[in-house]
């Protein structure tokens, strides 16, 4: 089983080829087995130890890898933004933004989760979701193989909606893929509609969420690791 090694901010710092764009803000986590993997899988060293580099914007890293050669080897690179929270008399909202960097898989994953917490008495509903999303770029639309949603009560005042949004650019020549993300500017999710509201009393439903669910961020470090992620999968 693979060990994951937790870095302080100063030991990745010593150990990973420090950029001027790094903040001390991201917390870094590696899996003793992740660059090793990388390599494995046709990546550079170099790029295998940058993506796992602290970012602007970024809270915290997850470079990932475990089972091996096995059918369920999983290497993943999560970059998690800011956590918002908003509080609310019917509802406290949770929001949690991800990119996921399939590297196994030649994917990345656009993922949004909405945990919603309700006082008793009142409950969540998800009133309307499209299965649709695609990148911006502003000029072109598209480019996303699949998205995915789940909305699901976890608990008698626990919810959570989710979305997984997949840009799959080993089907995309690699121009192509690496335009999508040179022009990317946002994540666009159409309708999607949670409403809180009290059993047994008709009130005017309080809208948690309503439509362009992905709004995420690509800082220029970033987006320059995604392109050198295209180039050396796609070669």
């Amino acid at each position: 089983m693979s060990k994951t090694i937790r870095l302080s901010l100063g030991l990745v710092l010593a150990a990973l080829n420090f950029n001027a764009y790094a903040t001390p803000e991201s917390e870094v986590v590696i899996s003793d087995s992740f660059t090793a993997a990388a390599i494995k899988h046709g990546f550079k060293p170099e790029l295998a130890n940058r993506l796992c580099e602290p970012l602007p914007d970024i809270v915290s890293i997850t470079c990932h890898h475990s089972g091996e050669d096995g059918p369920f080897e999983s290497l993943i690179v999560q970059y998690r933004y800011n956590t918002r929270t908003t509080h609310n008399d019917m509802y406290k909202h949770v929001e949690l933004n991800d990119i996921l960097i399939d590297l196994k898989h030649k994917q990345i994953n656009f993922w949004s989760g909405h945990q919603i917490t309700t006082p008793d008495g009142i409950s969540v509903n998800r009133i309307e979701g499209t299965s649709n999303s695609y990148i911006e770029t502003g000029g072109m639309r598209g480019f996303v193989s699949r998205t995915d949603r789940r909305f699901q009560q976890q608990r008698d005042t626990e919810y959570e909606l989710s979305h997984t949004s997949e840009f799959t650019y080993k089907d995309l020549g690699r121009k192509t893929a690496i335009d999508a993300i040179t022009h990317y500017q946002k994540m666009v999710s159409d309708n999607d509609y949670v409403v809180a509201y009290k059993e047994d009393q008709v009130i005017e439903p309080v809208a948690i969420m309503q439509g362009a669910s992905f709004t995420f961020p690509i800082s220029e470090p970033l987006r320059q690791r995604l392109i050198d992620v295209i180039q050396q999968s796609t070669k």
